[in-house]
This record gives C-alpha cells, sequence and structure tokens, in this order.
C-alpha cells in the first residue's frame, strides 16, 4: 500500500482537482434524474394517448364500413366516444412532455376527433372523414412510437 502512494504523489493540487469533479457529478444527478423523470413522463402519457386513440378505432371504422364492424363490442355509443375524445383532449395538456413533432400530429388528430365527436352517431359523418381521421391516428402513433412508445413488441390479439 505504501508503494501505491509513491507512484501517485497526492499533493493539494490534486485533491483540490478530485473535488472538484466529485462537485460536478453531484451537481449533475439532479439533472439527470430530472431527465430521465421526464422522459418516463413522456412515455407514459404516450401509452395512455395511443391506448385511448386505440379504442376510438374499432367506431371510426365502422363508419367507415357504413355502419358494420368487425368487433361490434368495441364500438362506442356516441357519448362513450365523446368521453373518450374529451379525454384525450385532457391528456394533451400534458403535452409539453412529447417532442414538437408529437405534439402538432396529436393537435391535428384531436382537432379532427373533436369535430367526428360532434358528428359521431349522425349521417353527417362522412365515411371520408373517418377514414381520414383513422390515418391521422395512424401517423401519430407511428410518430409516437418513433419517440419512444414502447421497449419491445406488442402482440395483438385482437387483430388474429
Amino acid at each position: 500500500m505504501g508503494e501505491l502512494f509513491k507512484l501517485l504523489p497526492i499533493d493539494w493540487q490534486a485533491l483540490s482537482a478530485i473535488g472538484t469533479f466529485a462537485a460536478v457529478v453531484v451537481a449533475l444527478l439532479p439533472i439527470w434524474s430530472e431527465r430521465c423523470r421526464n422522459r418516463a413522463q413522456a412515455r407514459s402519457l404516450r401509452f395512455r394517448l395511443c391506448s385511448k386513440l386505440t379504442v376510438l378505432r374499432p367506431s371510426l371504422s365502422a363508419v367507415v364500413n357504413s355502419g358494420v364492424a368487425t368487433t361490434p363490442a368495441a364500438v362506442l355509443s356516441q357519448d362513450e366516444f365523446r368521453e373518450a375524445v374529451g379525454s384525450v383532449g385532457a391528456m394533451m395538456q400534458e403535452s409539453s412532455a412529447l417532442a414538437p413533432p408529437e405534439q402538432d400530429q396529436l393537435g391535428v388528430v384531436l382537432a379532427n376527433l373533436e369535430m367526428a365527436a360532434r358528428l359521431y352517431g349522425a349521417s353527417e359523418l362522412h365515411p371520408d372523414s373517418a377514414s381520414n381521421t383513422l390515418s391521422l391516428i395512424d401517423r401519430a402513433v407511428a410518430i409516437m412510437s418513433e419517440h419512444g412508445l414502447l421497449t419491445g413488441e406488442v402482440i395483438k390479439p385482437w387483430e388474429q
């Protein structure tokens, strides 16, 4: 052990450099911790948004197919549809955690969903409008996936 200190003489200057390095590391820990927390919040928001958008898909698909649904039990009533769109709007209040491309696409999706919610259940909601909204939802989910939606592939038993 004594030989180690002979090889590495420690003077006040070296001790000061080590102390400064330790202080910098300690000062950066809260910043790193905050970044990790923000990333986790963004991932959670993406997951909640995509889940809600997925719930809306069967109802919009039924409109596209002139009322014929592949999974009739998944089609929402008018009130349920409006409630789901309202919850997407409420989640958008947290959108500052997301990247700008995600925010932009979700804003367009929300505007279209709010219009569709007013017309859902009425003949005024044209199949082309519902189809366009489905495309916007797909694009939003794709953008959120690019920015870290999931860490792995999800099995979708409802599509099999």
